[in-house]
């Protein structure tokens, strides 16, 4: 799939989700994602790793934003999975974003101090269209709350990159060792 195909993708799913979740939709960002990663999974050489890749990537996000939920960063709109966890439509969102990595990110990914910065400076701005759509709010006061998730999001993305490129290649799902 093309780099502009993914990165359109992406938007669409984006939108799906966080506006399905601010119009008590919530089922509509899972399945456009589900429906987007259906299609993807024809055109990857293996299914099996690319799922278990993007699942590795559903539960450092779910995670990620759970800690951001729980500490009260963030609220969002959704059931919360569990009674506890983010709302599907966040781990929905991890997955189609890890979708990216190897695609319209791959530029990015591969340079792991700047997909840092890229998190801890574009996740305030991503959660704040999503307040601006009505699917999540930040927590109270505004800039702890802004600094928790630049600090969560810095170190998740080299994180989930490096994990996600590692079971892509691994020929059984399983996290390579590195050559010494």
């Amino acid at each position: 799939m093309s780099k502009l195909t993914n990165f359109i993708a992406f938007q669409v799913c984006w939108f799906a989700c966080v506006l399905g979740a601010a119009k008590d939709m919530e089922w509509i960002g899972p399945l456009s994602v589900a429906l987007f990663l259906a299609w993807s999974l024809t055109l990857v050489a293996s299914a099996k790793r690319e799922l278990t890749a993007l699942a590795a990537a559903a539960v450092l996000g779910t995670f990620v934003d759970t800690v951001q939920l729980q500490m009260g960063w963030l609220e969002y709109q959704g059931a919360p999975l569990l009674g506890v966890l983010a709302p599907s439509w966040i781990v929905a969102l991890w997955v189609v974003f890890a979708m990216t990595f190897d695609s319209s990110l791959a530029w990015l990914t591969r340079r792991r101090a700047w997909f840092s910065a890229f998190g801890a400076i574009g996740a305030p701005f991503s959660y704040w269209g999503g307040v601006r759509l009505g699917a999540v709010e930040f927590g109270d006061p505004l800039w702890p709350s802004i600094a928790g998730i630049s600090v969560c999001w810095g170190s998740a993305l080299p994180l989930a990159a490096w994990l996600v490129e590692r079971l892509r290649r691994a020929p059984s799902g399983k996290i390579e060792a590195q050559p010494h």
